[in-house]
């Protein structure tokens, strides 16, 4: 990529368009993800700096923050993290990584990443091998058109929970429905 993140490395493009579709979440696998509560404020400050990102022709990243209650995770705030990206990648550096983990509270985590494309909603390989979120089922939204479309309807995205180490399932729109209480 050059200094101004105006060109895609070739390898970018190449993630991009080479992705392999992930198995639809099954039954016993989607029973094992919690509900995610997610404050209205908190998709909405997420949708805005997504929808920035794109109009500068770049994706973004956003990390949703919370504690996990007995029957669900509940997300408390946002976090952009320091992050670079041009039209098919973002990369976010260790060093912000690191950073971000330690500055969470007692029993805080990264509950979700939700990041946008400039098209089609899905899990790149790159997106699979760089994910920030590294927890069994930890979710993974992956967001189209830059965010063009509101988010409060997160079935317009695609979903992903992390079944294990590089190994994705994808939640059917129903699953979606199902996981997220926005309020």
């Amino acid at each position: 990529m050059d200094k101004d993140n105006n060109t895609v490395i070739e390898s970018d493009a190449a993630s991009y368009v080479a992705f392999i579709a992930k198995p639809i979440a099954t039954t016993k696998e989607f029973a094992a993800i919690l509900a995610h509560q997610v404050p209205a404020v908190v998709v909405k400050e997420t949708q805005v700096f997504l929808r920035s990102a794109g109009e500068r022709n770049r994706e973004g990243v956003a990390l949703w923050i919370g504690k996990r209650s007995p029957d669900a995770f509940v997300i408390t705030r946002v976090i952009i993290p320091r992050q670079s990206a041009s039209r098919y990648h973002f990369d976010v550096p260790l060093d912000e990584r690191i950073r971000i983990v330690l500055s969470l509270g007692q029993e805080e985590l990264v509950v979700a990443q939700v990041h946008s494309h400039p098209e089609e909603a899905f899990h790149s390989p790159t997106d699979d091998r760089k994910a920030i979120v590294d927890r069994q089922w930890a979710l993974s939204i992956v967001v189209p058109d830059f965010c063009k479309e509101e988010l409060q309807d997160l079935s317009i995205s695609a979903t992903f929970a992390l079944r294990g180490p590089l190994d994705w399932v994808q939640l059917s729109r129903e699953q979606i429905k199902r996981v997220f209480i926005i309020r």
